[in-house]
C-alpha cells in the first residue's frame, strides 16, 4: 500500500493528519452546533438516559438518533470532558472514510489512482473541516459508503462467500444510518441504486446477489428496538422526526417546527455552489478538466472512454444524489454534500488520468493541489497561537469560563449568564451555569451570601441600572461578550 503513495503525497497526508490532530485539542467547540452535541453526550452521562438523548434537564432531544452521542458519551467516559475526547469519535471515523475510499478505489481502478483517490478526499475543504467537527454528517458518511461500497462488492466481488459477506454490510450500513440520521441515509443509498440499475439493466443481479428479506430483517434488527424504545420513553418522538425532520423540513424552507434551533433556508438549487466550495479546490479542477477537454478530435471515442465501465456510471451517480436530492429542498447545510465526496474524490482521479493522459498518478503534479487546504489549515492554526482574539469565537465561552474558574474564591461561587442558550457554557461548566433573565431573575445572583459571576453580551451592559453597577463589575471581556464578577 505504501508504494501507492508517493513521497509528496505522504507528506500532505501527514501534515493533514496532524493538523486535524492538533485542531480537536486546541480549536474551541463552535457555539452552538458542535457545543450542542457535545453537552448533549454529557448530559447522557450525567442524568443516565442512553435511551433518549436530553436536549437539556427534563427536555428531550428528538432531533437525532443517538448512535453518534453514545460515541461521544463513551469518549467522555474514557477521556474525561474536553474538546479532544468531543471530536476524537468523528477524527476516527474519518478515517474509516478514508479506508474504505482507498479499498473501493483500488478494486475500480489501482493502487496509485486508490492513493490520489484517498489524498483528494482528504484535501477538500469539507472533508477537511468536518474531520475535527462534532457533527453527525461523518458517521452518516461512513453508512453511506460501506452501504454503496457493500452494494458493489455483492454484486462483482469474484469470490461467493466474500460477496454474501458483503450483501449483508450492505443492510449493516443502513441499520446504523438509521441510528445516525434517520431514513434519509435510504434516500442517499437507494437513488443512486435504483438509478444505476435502470441505467445499466442490473435487475436480476441485485435481486439474486442481495438478500432483500433477510437483509431487511438484519436492518430492522438494528434500528428499530431503539426507535420502539424511544417513542415509549418520549411519546411524540416518531411523528416530529419521521414527519418533521424528514418530511416537513424538507418540503417547508422557513419550518417554523424546529424545536431546537431555526429553519436554514436557502434558495432551492444553492446546494450546488455549495457542493463547489466544499469540494474546494478539487471541484474547479474536476470542472476546469472537463470544460477544457478537447471534445472536436476524437468525439466519440472520448465519449465512450469517459463513460466506459458500469462503475463510472455508479460512482457519477453517488456523488450527485446528495446534490439533486436537496436541489429541491429549500432547507439545507453544506455538510448534506459529504456523503458523495468519497465517490467525487474516486471520479475526479479517474477524470484527470483520462483528461491529461497520466499514466503513473503518483508522480503528477497534481499532487501539488492537495497542498492548498492543509497550508490554509496551518495559517488558521497559527493564528489561532498568535492572535486568538483575531478569530470570530464570540459564541464560544470557554475563555471566559476558564477565568471564572481560576478567579472564584469559593466553590459555591456560581456563575449566571443572560440572553440566548450557550452551550459551550453549559459544556464547559458540566452543567452547573445557570441561563437567567437579567430583568426579572438578578435577585438570584445577589440574595445570597456568595461571589456569584455573569456572562453577558457587551451591548447589554449600558442597559444595567445603576443599582446593578453598584453590585457587579466587568472583570474581563471576550469578543461581543462581557465576564462581570459580584463585589464581595
Amino acid at each position: 500500500m505504501t508504494k501507492a503513495f508517493s513521497k509528496l503525497s505522504l507528506s500532505i497526508i501527514f501534515v493533514a493528519i496532524v493538523l486535524r490532530l492538533l485542531g480537536i485539542i486546541e480549536y474551541p467547540l463552535h457555539d452552538p452546533t458542535e457545543a450542542r452535541y457535545a453537552e448533549i453526550p454529557r448530559l447522557i452521562i450525567e442524568t443516565g438516559n442512553w435511551i433518549m438523548p436530553p436536549f437539556d434537564y427534563g427536555v428531550p432531544f428528538w432531533g437525532k438518533p443517538p448512535l453518534t452521542f453514545w460515541m461521544t458519551a463513551l469518549s467522555f467516559e474514557l477521556f474525561g470532558y474536553s474538546n479532544f475526547a468531543a471530536r476524537l469519535p468523528v477524527f476516527l471515523l474519518s478515517g474509516v472514510v478514508l479506508w474504505l475510499t482507498y479499498g473501493i478505489a483500488k478494486v475500480l481502478q489501482n493502487t496509485e489512482k486508490a492513493a490520489f483517490s484517498t489524498l483528494v478526499l482528504l484535501s477538500t475543504a469539507l472533508f477537511f473541516i468536518a474531520s475535527g467537527a462534532v457533527m453527525t454528517d461523518m458517521a452518516l458518511c461512513v453508512c453511506v459508503s460501506l452501504s454503496m461500497i457493500s452494494f458493489w462488492q455483492a454484486l462483482h466481488n469474484p469470490s461467493p462467500q466474500q460477496a454474501k459477506k458483503w450483501s449483508y454490510l450492505f443492510f449493516v450500513g443502513l441499520g446504523l444510518g438509521l441510528l445516525v440520521k434517520g431514513p434519509i441515509v435510504g434516500v442517499l443509498v437507494l437513488l443512486p441504486l435504483i438509478a444505476w440499475i435502470c441505467l445499466e439493466r442490473q435487475w436480476l443481479a441485485a435481486w439474486q446477489n442481495i438478500p432483500w428479506f433477510k437483509g431487511s430483517a438484519l436492518m430492522l434488527l438494528i434500528a428499530a428496538p431503539w426507535y420502539i424504545m424511544a417513542e415509549i420513553d418520549s411519546p411524540g418522538f416518531l411523528n416530529y422526526f419521521l414527519v418533521g425532520e424528514h418530511f416537513k423540513r424538507f418540503v417547508d424552507a422557513g419550518w417554523h417546527g424546529d424545536l431546537y434551533g431555526v429553519a436554514h433556508k436557502h434558495p432551492r438549487g444553492k446546494i450546488w455552489l455549495l457542493w463547489l466550495f466544499a469540494s474546494f479546490p478539487w471541484s474547479f479542477i474536476f470542472l476546469g478538466s472537463l470544460l477544457s477537454w478537447p471534445w472536436r478530435k476524437n468525439k466519440q471515442s472520448t465519449l465512450k472512454t469517459v463513460c466506459q465501465g458500469s462503475w463510472h456510471s455508479y460512482v457519477l451517480l453517488w456523488a450527485i444524489t446528495p446534490m439533486v436530492f436537496f436541489t429541491l429542498s429549500g432547507n439545507i447545510l453544506y455538510t448534506y454534500v459529504l456523503p458523495g465526496l468519497p465517490a467525487f474524490a474516486i471520479m475526479t482521479t479517474e477524470i484527470l488520468c483520462l483528461r491529461f493522459d497520466i499514466k503513473l498518478i503518483k508522480q503528477s503534479k497534481w499532487h501539488y493541489a492537495g497542498i492548498i487546504i492543509p497550508v490554509v489549515g496551518i495559517l488558521f492554526m497559527a493564528l489561532l497561537w498568535i492572535a486568538p482574539e483575531k478569530l470570530n469565537f464570540e459564541k464560544n465561552q470557554q475563555y471566559l469560563v476558564d477565568i471564572y474558574k481560576k478567579t472564584k474564591t469559593s466553590e459555591d461561587s456560581q456563575l449566571f449568564y443572560a440572553g440566548e442558550r450557550l452551550f459551550s457554557i453549559d459544556f464547559h461548566t458540566q452543567g452547573k451555569a445557570k441561563q437567567i433573565d437579567i430583568h426579572s431573575s438578578w435577585s438570584k445572583m445577589t440574595d445570597n451570601a456568595t461571589q456569584d459571576y455573569l456572562i453577558m453580551p457587551k451591548s447589554w451592559l449600558a442597559t444595567l441600572s445603576n443599582k446593578q453597577r453598584e453590585q457587579f463589575f466587568v472583570l474581563a471581556e471576550y469578543r461581543q461578550y462581557a465576564l462581570l464578577q459580584e463585589y464581595p
